[in-house]
């Protein structure tokens, strides 16, 4: 099973599209053209990049500039990324304030800085009882002491090249 995080709802006005694939496909280096373009986004601007392959090596460079990302593969040659400033709530995803009704939703936090991930987690179990699911970058490794100290676990559900399901629940 492959975890594939939600694309975030941008602005359809705020996008730029910039398809690169005849330029790669031509062996014509496309980096000049990514770059200017992301410079010339104001805040609020998304990038949409076609490529012809998953584009990693811009994660870091345009992630130094303050980007975040989210890919999605198409067929072999054929991706399509999003690239904006910051790290934009993912949809439907909101504090905890209050207990969650719907304790059958897994939440996506792979969008989400750390440690924005771990203190959700933990503001959740205050408020909320149940065990739940969550979608995040990797096993977290520092929150399995603090859930000890509190009665509660994390369970390795499912483990995926973009990422892992836990589930935060009580020790049987």
């Amino acid at each position: 099973m492959t975890l594939q995080p939600r694309r975030p709802d941008f602005d359809p006005a705020a996008i730029v599209d910039l398809d690169v694939r005849d330029d790669l496909l031509a062996g014509r280096e496309p980096l000049p053209r990514i770059n200017a373009a992301a410079r010339a986004l104001d805040e609020a601007g998304v990038l949409h990049l076609r490529t012809t392959f998953r584009p990693v090596p811009l994660y870091e460079f345009l992630g130094r500039q303050g980007f975040s990302h989210h890919s999605e593969e198409y067929d072999v040659e054929d991706w399509s990324t999003w690239f904006w400033r910051g790290t934009p709530r993912p949809a439907g995803l909101a504090p905890v304030t209050a207990t969650i009704a719907s304790t059958d939703e897994i939440v996506d936090l792979r969008l989400f800085p750390p440690p924005q991930p771990l203190n959700w987690i933990l503001e959740r179990i205050e408020v909320d009882d149940h065990d739940f699911e969550v979608l995040l970058p990797f096993f977290p490794d520092p929150l399995v002491p603090l859930l000890a100290d509190v009665g509660r676990e994390v369970v390795l559900v499912d483990e995926a090249d973009d990422g892992v399901r836990v589930r935060i629940t009580r020790p049987a």
